[in-house]
């Protein structure tokens, strides 16, 4: 359990990220080779014809129709699918995959329809697809970024060409770039949708830059495209009802809530400037990092030493939720979260290594899985080491946690990570009336402060599985973690009251993100 971590922070994420911004033509690159073996025989001496082996390309691997609408409009785009082999090449199937019902029409080579059969693409040639799209712009059930794929098999494979439309009721950002002493607001007049550009794998809030996204903003974020910032990011709302929501653009309810579907908010750590992040009735969902502050794209560690370069985040009454790796990573950052809440990840759910600073009041930290990831490693990880293989890295980590609830289905959700077990000069963790999931014995080495915890005792979630994190007693089984704390924040993360006394303690405070009413 003390062994120095080697999580592969600098190397996993490097690649990762250096991929996304090299080559975004690639993100939804899902071309493969196909073949085809035919021969069809006839008798009487006719002559035997042939399909190749050869390999089908596109000129394209995503269509985008990016025309502005202003009522009902459309526009036609192609593509072309090569054959480079020396034989014809037979396409048993291509056809529309209604993702978004009928709002995309396909002509094939000459061909009107979105379902055609053994098409047959002759030796050292192409045909071409053109494709049509019509959108109303006014029709609040029409998706915002309206997507669908065109399929093609051959044989037992298939390759794919996506389609992505948008119409004029949001505004569009390609890769967009904030620059030093540039400060750029984002109304909610509008949705935001965001798509990547060779240069840029999203947005790029430049050292010295400021992005303010306004109340009620609501961004959707295409593909692999992401918030990357050097300089300062504000994300602030005052109440639920005018709240600040990061999603990923596809909208059929297929991806609801399913991981992955866009990079994340990263705080990359800069040369000359510290990056700086301010959020507030926030969600973030359906990405690969929710929130990850002290990323960079060097693969030198040293460089990652220090505490003058540390992003700071601050996060209140924000929820980060279904992420495909972490939900909060902090890479010797400094970070301070309250009223907060954090579940679904498939690694850790809160990721705290090579040191830093942070801060939990009042939160809630959960992880399950769901039915796109499994639930394998523990909900809090905290490290003040990186190893790349041969050295160890070593920065201060100091955490406090407090009032906050870190709880899973694993048998233990926290694990430490430093040089020596007992030796806890730059290991500085203190927790304090929180409910953990833990071994009491092994969690007290890794502890500078163990004030009033409880341990490995349900807390009894209304429904964690729709997202409901309310302590519950309804049932008749009451929560251990109502009317815990001697003290605490004066709202929940829902903006209710606080103490709300539900037993003879009065003036206690509920631990975690959510005050039982």
């Amino acid at each position: 359990m003390g062994k120095p971590h080697s999580y592969g922070a600098i190397s996993i994420f490097t690649h990762r990220l250096y991929d996304s911004i090299q080559s975004v033509k690639k993100l939804f690159s899902f071309l493969i080779a196909v073949t085809l073996f035919a021969a069809l025989f006839f008798s009487g001496g006719c002559r035997k014809e042939q399909f190749g082996n050869g390999t089908i390309t596109f000129s394209t691997d995503t269509l985008t129709f990016d025309t502005v609408f202003a009522t009902f409009g459309s526009t036609t785009r192609y593509f072309k699918i090569f054959n480079d082999s020396k034989k014809a090449v037979m396409v048993n199937d291509i056809r529309l995959m209604h993702f978004v019902g009928t709002q995309f029409r396909l002509n094939i080579d000459g061909v009107s329809g979105d379902h055609l059969t053994e098409v047959e693409i002759p030796a050292k040639d192409s045909i071409y697809v053109f494709v049509e799209v019509t959108v109303n712009p006014n029709d609040q059930s029409t998706p915002y970024v309206i997507i669908d794929d065109v399929q093609f098999t051959t044989g037992n494979k298939t390759s794919t060409v996506h389609l992505q439309a948008f119409g004029q009721n949001a505004h569009f950002h390609y890769g967009d770039e904030i620059s030093n002493g540039q400060t750029e607001t984002w109304t909610n007049d509008l949705p935001h949708v965001i798509l990547s550009r060779d240069t840029n794998p999203g947005i790029y809030v430049k050292c010295g830059g400021t992005l303010n996204i306004n109340p009620g903003c609501k961004l959707f974020f295409v593909g692999n495209s992401g918030l990357f910032v050097e300089g300062t990011l504000n994300a602030i709302a005052n109440t639920w009802s005018d709240s600040i929501v990061f999603q990923g653009a596809r909208l059929e309810s297929y991806y609801t809530d399913k991981p992955g579907q866009w990079f994340g908010i990263v705080f990359l750590r800069g040369n000359t400037c510290v990056p700086h992040g301010n959020f507030d009735h926030c969600v973030v969902n359906e990405s690969s990092y929710g929130i990850y502050a002290g990323a960079g794209l060097s693969s030198d560690i040293s460089s990652y030493l220090g505490s003058s370069q540390r992003p700071v985040v601050a996060m209140h009454h924000t929820i980060v939720k279904n992420s495909l790796y972490n939900a909060l990573y902090g890479f010797n950052a400094k970070i301070t979260a309250d009223n907060s809440l954090f579940y679904i990840a498939g690694e850790h759910l809160v990721k705290l290594g090579l040191g830093g600073e942070y801060s939990f009041t009042h939160c809630t930290l959960y992880n399950s899985g769901s039915k796109y990831v499994s639930h394998e490693k523990e909900s809090l990880l905290l490290s003040n080491l990186v190893s790349d293989g041969t050295s160890n890295f070593e920065e201060p980590l100091k955490t406090t946690f407090t009032n906050t609830i870190v709880y899973g289905s694993l048998e233990n959700e926290i694990v430490f990570s430093n040089v020596e077990d007992l030796n806890l000069a730059n290991f500085d963790n203190s927790f304090s009336y929180s409910l953990i999931k833990a071994k009491a014995d092994t969690f007290a080495l890794f502890t500078t402060v163990n004030n009033q915890n409880l341990f490995n005792q349900d807390p009894r979630f209304k429904d964690f599985s729709v997202g409901n994190f309310i302590l519950s007693d309804s049932s008749g089984y009451f929560s251990p973690a109502i009317d815990y704390c001697p003290s605490g924040l004066g709202k929940d993360i829902f903006d209710n009251l606080r103490p709300v006394s539900k037993t003879t303690n009065t003036n206690k405070y509920d631990i975690g993100a959510v005050e039982t009413q």
